[in-house]
């Protein structure tokens, strides 16, 4: 199976730029809006894996949700899917917020000739990526940066 390379991107921010507080736990932590352009025509579901790309491993999730149906934009606050288990062992998107400096936060986007179907409840990463693998029909990517914010950094230590 050919792999297409989708076109994505959030209106909100530019690749590679700040994300926008309101998408971190500085602000309403919930997950910013991405357009996706080049959707092959057979796609059913989508994918999206956040991550930190300064760690590795599931420390790194802070947003998997996948059943998302088709569709050229993933809303903000997208609630239109099934979440897996993030970094903080929870079942929902968990915003950029790095203890110290500015981190950059990998926004995956799997468009899919299917639906993923688990005999469980509690989906993680490594699982949802074994089903990509046997559906994919196309694949894409973008960045952003974020550093907390020092103001809430001092109201937390009060």
């Amino acid at each position: 199976m050919i792999r297409e390379v989708l076109n994505i991107s959030c209106n909100k921010f530019g690749k590679g730029g700040h994300i926008p507080s309101i998408y971190t736990c500085d602000g309403k932590n919930i997950n910013p809006p991405i357009v996706i352009e080049k959707l092959p025509p057979k796609t059913k579901s989508l994918v999206v894996i956040m991550e930190d790309a300064e760690y590795e491993g599931n420390a790194a999730v802070y947003w998997l949700a996948y059943n998302i149906p088709a569709k050229n934009v993933i809303n903000e606050d997208e609630h239109l899917c099934t979440f897996g288990m993030n970094h903080l062992n929870e079942f929902s998107y968990s915003g950029p917020c790095p203890e110290n400096g500015t981190h950059r936060y990998v926004f995956k986007v799997y468009a899919l000739d299917d639906f993923l179907y688990f005999h469980h409840k509690h989906v993680f990463r490594t699982e949802v990526e074994d089903g990509i693998r046997y559906h994919e029909l196309g694949f894409g990517k973008f960045e952003g940066v974020y550093q907390k914010s020092k103001r809430n950094e001092v109201s937390n230590i009060n």
